[in-house]
């Protein structure tokens, strides 16, 4: 088992990251706006530079992509 703020892979280790509703689970529990920026920053830590992240959420973009675009993290967001 792995917890996915604080993964056991090399930095830059992964093309494409897929979120299939993890956010959603995270965002259900405690602490959890503190929980999804740390998996974020995981994520993003384990992305090589140009590679992609996809969330598939049962959230609406608008309770989603503020925690894409805080600060710490240097993603580009685009919602379909």
């Amino acid at each position: 088992m792995m917890d996915v703020r604080n993964m056991r892979f090399q930095s830059s280790f992964f093309d494409l990251i897929i979120d299939k509703s993890t956010i959603d689970a995270l965002l259900c529990g405690d602490s959890a706006f503190m929980n999804t920026a740390l998996m974020l920053k995981e994520c993003q830590r384990i992305l090589r530079e140009g590679g992609a992240y996809m969330g598939i959420s049962y959230g609406t973009p608008d309770n989603r992509v503020l925690h894409y675009k805080r600060p710490h993290l240097k993603m580009t967001v685009q919602t379909f």
